[in-house]
C-alpha cells in the first residue's frame, strides 16, 4: 500500500468518524426534542383542562318548597337547581328514578341555568312516597363546548354525587 492509498483510507476513516459524530449529535437532539414535545403536550393538556374547567357548570338541588294543591291532594315539592359552577348549564334534563335499578319514572326539561343562578321551578309529585320507593333525582346538562355532566341527588340522604359524561346508573 502506497502513501496515496493510505491517505485515502485515513481520509475515509476520518469522514466516517465525523459522519458518526454528526449522527450521534442528531440522535441526541432528537431525544431532547422528544422530551420537550412531551412536556409541551402535557402543558397543553393542562391548559385545555383549565380552560374547560373555567366553563364547567355544576348543578346542585336546592331544598324543597312544599306547595299545597288542594285539600284531598297531598302537597307537592317545588324544587330548583342552583348552578354553583362558573359556566352556563345547557340542555338541562331531570329524571326521577328508582335508586337501585335506575328505572326512570318522570322526565322533564328545564331552561339553561347561568353561573350562580337558580333554575326555573319544577315539581316533584308525592314526595313522601319517593322516600319509601328509594327514589333519586338525576340532572343531566352540558357546557358551552358540548361536554356532558350529571348530578345525582338522593332524596333520603339529600346527598349530591357529580359526574362527567352520560350517567350509567339510568335505564333510558
Amino acid at each position: 500500500m502506497n502513501a496515496f492509498e493510505l491517505a485515502l483510507v485515513t481520509l475515509n476513516l476520518v469522514v466516517a468518524i465525523v459522519y458518526a459524530a454528526i449522527l450521534w449529535v442528531m440522535v441526541q437532539q432528537r431525544r431532547l426534542m422528544d422530551k420537550q414535545l412531551k412536556a409541551m403536550q402535557a402543558q397543553l393538556r393542562e391548559a385545555e383542562r383549565t380552560r374547560m374547567a373555567a366553563h364547567r357548570p355544576i348543578l346542585r338541588v336546592e331544598p324543597p318548597t312544599l306547595v299545597t294543591v288542594g285539600l284531598p291532594m297531598p302537597p307537592i315539592e317545588e324544587r330548583r337547581l342552583r348552578n354553583i359552577g362558573v359556566g352556563v348549564a345547557l340542555d338541562v334534563t331531570y329524571f326521577i328514578h328508582e335508586r337501585g335499578t335506575g328505572i326512570v319514572w318522570i322526565v322533564g326539561g328545564l331552561n339553561p341555568v347561568g353561573a350562580g343562578e337558580l333554575s326555573q321551578e319544577f315539581f316533584i309529585p308525592y314526595p313522601q312516597q319517593l322516600f319509601v320507593l328509594n327514589a333519586a333525582l338525576t340532572i343531566t346538562y352540558a357546557d358551552v363546548f358540548g361536554n356532558r355532566y350529571w348530578t345525582l341527588y338522593e332524596f333520603v340522604t339529600q346527598a349530591h354525587i357529580f359526574g362527567e359524561g352520560e350517567p350509567k346508573h339510568l335505564q333510558r
